[in-house]
């Protein structure tokens, strides 16, 4: 028996889809791809160090801190998170790239 609940597919979803607004809500797209993209590889060990120093704890903090870990542990929810990211940030460059004619 774990101490730990288990996260549904919705709940995971839930929680990427959180945390892209969060990032977006404090314009901090940059420095997330940055963390993400070097941290990522090393999650599921951030999930497993979490679970471990948290574990004494979380049956008096409830599921939403559990949900996080959870779903952030798996490369696969990082890298969608990362191409949501970098998604939004072609989005937005493409404006950028138009030049516009000197003026006669």
């Amino acid at each position: 028996m774990s101490i730990f609940d288990d996260v549904t597919p919705g709940e995971e979803a839930e929680t990427v889809d959180t945390a892209y607004k969060l990032i977006k809500e404090r314009k901090l797209e940059t420095a997330a791809l940055l963390i993400l993209r070097a941290a990522g590889l090393f999650a599921p060990l951030a999930g497993a160090m979490g679970r471990f120093f948290l574990g004494p704890v979380t049956p008096f903090m409830g599921h939403r801190e559990e949900k996080w870990i959870w779903t952030l542990e798996k490369t696969e929810n990082v890298n969608k998170l990362i191409a949501m990211l970098e998604a939004d940030e072609e989005k937005e460059a493409e404006p950028c790239l138009e030049t516009t004619p000197p003026a006669s």
